[in-house]
């Protein structure tokens, strides 16, 4: 019957001019849970959260960018709407998001993105973030210690056990117990599994063939294959925002924010380009960009 009632409505169109190439995939129905001044945010009956957005910088693979949505007041979402998801549409009470024939956004790095990342870049990298990261999340890792802590004394516990594991699926099961630790919507623990999953994406890029056996020998921090069961089914039990970006990174797809970040540091000519860089990171959410960052630093440090 709600779908009927939908159907019958006439809406206006509205076409975006970005759509997450993960959205399309997407059917049946989400209910809208928070509005702010540029983004929308809805849960799709999967559990995972559809954002839209009026700036391409805050894109993800699950975003639609519709800055149309977010000057007419008119068209607003407010938290409990209804929304049907379509695949190749998304269908409100007031107007339709059409997708085809809009440009896609993938989220993925390329060769392009790192080209210039070397052991200097994350050396200046790791002091910048000392530098201006934000304390509460994770940052504490870097420094050894948890500063009164609790969230980072457990992260330094099961990363301990993570490079003690004996094999690639060992230290998989060891690393998921870090999914949903820590304070915020994205949990510092995801934020951080994220910036390894980011640094290990970069790692593969950047590796000739020769280097590419030297590092199969190591094994990676997370194996860029299906053995990530454990974190699969370790996102189940996190925030909906922190599964959401999980679903994402697991499958190589990253936050605009965090690929931007990576091109930055890497084109970088200066130390205070790379300062700078990190300072417009870090201020990403509560202590996401620093744990992120934090993250993408454990996995790279050492390997380049």
């Amino acid at each position: 019957m709600e779908q009927a009632i939908l159907d019958k409505r006439a809406r206006a169109p509205l076409l975006p001019t970005l759509v997450g190439a993960g959205v399309p995939s997407l059917t049946g129905w989400g209910e809208v849970v928070s509005d702010f001044s540029s983004a929308v945010n809805i849960r799709h009956s999967r559990g995972l959260l559809v954002s839209l957005v009026g700036d391409p910088r805050a894109m993800t693979y699950l975003s639609v960018c519709v800055p149309a949505l977010f000057r007419n007041q008119k068209k607003r979402l407010v938290p409990g709407d209804r929304i049907r998801f379509d695949g190749h549409r998304m269908v409100t009470e007031d107007f339709v998001l059409d997708f085809p024939g809009r440009p896609t956004w993938q989220g993925t790095l390329s060769l392009k993105d790192v080209r210039e990342f070397d052991a200097s870049k994350v050396s200046l990298l790791k002091e910048a973030l000392l530098l201006k990261g934000r304390a509460g999340g994770f940052l504490g890792l870097l420094r050894g210690d948890g500063n009164n802590n609790p969230f980072v004394d457990k992260a330094i516990q099961v990363l301990h056990g993570v490079q003690k594991a004996p094999s690639q699926a060992a230290r998989l099961e060891v690393l998921s117990g870090l999914v949903g630790l820590g304070p915020g919507s994205t949990p510092s623990g995801d934020d951080f599994i994220t910036g390894v999953l980011l640094g290990e994406e970069a790692l593969k890029l950047l590796l000739s063939t020769e280097a590419k056996a030297v590092a199969d020998r190591r094994e990676p921090m997370i194996p860029c294959s299906k053995d990530k069961e454990d974190l699969w089914l370790a996102i189940n039990r996190t925030s909906d925002a922190g599964k959401t970006l999980l679903w994402q990174a697991l499958q190589g797809h990253f936050p605009q924010y965090l690929i931007e970040t990576v091109r930055a540091v890497s084109e970088a000519k200066e130390k205070k380009e790379i300062a700078d860089v990190v300072e417009r990171a870090v201020s990403r959410g509560a202590t996401s960009g620093t744990d992120a960052l934090t993250g993408f630093l454990f996995s790279t440090e050492g390997r380049l």
